[in-house]
């Protein structure tokens, strides 16, 4: 029984929402360990071909960790949102993005194959604002992404993208209608569902291993570890969590 995600299994298909409305689907250890095994799951059932991960409600997707309830507890081995460690996840993913995807949102979409966005969906990684770092994977995803600078404007800034921009950008796949996000995400997943079952997984695991650097993922995800330890316990990162909690302006100290 899961309490934080919820799932629905329609034909060849897994939905997979994101339940927390009430702190805009933002995510804690304990929904990165539900999803985690969610994850597992649908990896190991051959009747499942693909998912789609969306949000509950119409303000957010997801937007990113929740920086009040479980913090620091530990992520489950497979990483944020079950998904950043993952050296293989083989079957196609599609982001339905429902709304504001910050963060770890933004990454998760990010994770997916496909993506498929509301038109008021805005995507960032703000994470510098808190003292920290977009290190779920939208640092080193981002700029493989988009141009560059670009990029890094985004992730130095803390600004967001519209849909449009997202758009322009080639960060989504497609913009749906007002009132039409899932029917569309849906019509992708038919789409798929015309092709083999196998020879989609044999092309996403060639697509993901001709994008990988010439160092490991290991290595990235080993810096992204001592990286995260070393923000987390910076004064900064302590300082960005009470100014959030106590909604005023942070007093960085650059220590």
């Amino acid at each position: 029984m899961t309490h934080f995600v919820r799932t629905e299994t329609i034909g060849n298909f897994l939905i997979v929402t994101l339940d927390r409305p009430a702190v805009l689907n933002s995510l804690h250890a304990p929904a990165c360990h539900e999803l985690s095994m969610i994850w597992d799951d649908f990896l190991e059932d051959d009747n499942l071909w693909l998912a789609i991960v969306t949000g509950t409600g119409d303000q957010a997707f997801c937007a990113g960790h929740d920086l009040v309830e479980d913090f620091h507890a530990p992520m489950p081995k497979s990483g944020w949102a079950g998904l950043s460690h993952r050296t293989e996840f083989h079957k196609p993913l599609i982001a339905a993005v429902n709304g504001l995807a910050l963060g770890g949102g933004w990454e998760i979409a990010l994770e997916a194959d496909i993506i498929v966005s509301h038109p008021r969906a805005r995507f960032g990684l703000p994470e510098p604002k808190v003292g920290f770092a977009a290190l779920g994977g939208g640092a080193r995803m981002l700029p493989k992404r988009m141009p560059y600078h670009v990029a890094m404007g985004l992730m130095l800034t803390g600004d967001t993208l519209s849909a449009d921009e997202a758009l322009h950008f080639g960060l989504v796949n497609e913009i749906s209608p007002e009132d039409g996000l899932m029917e569309t995400a849906m019509a992708w997943a038919e789409k798929l569902k015309k092709c083999a079952p196998l020879a989609l997984r044999a092309t996403k695991r060639i697509a993901r291993r001709s994008m990988a650097p010439v160092h490991t993922l290991d290595d990235l995800y080993s810096l992204e570890l001592q990286l995260a330890d070393m923000l987390s316990k910076s004064s900064d990162t302590q300082e960005g969590l009470s100014a959030f909690a106590e909604r005023r302006s942070p007093v960085w100290t650059g220590r």
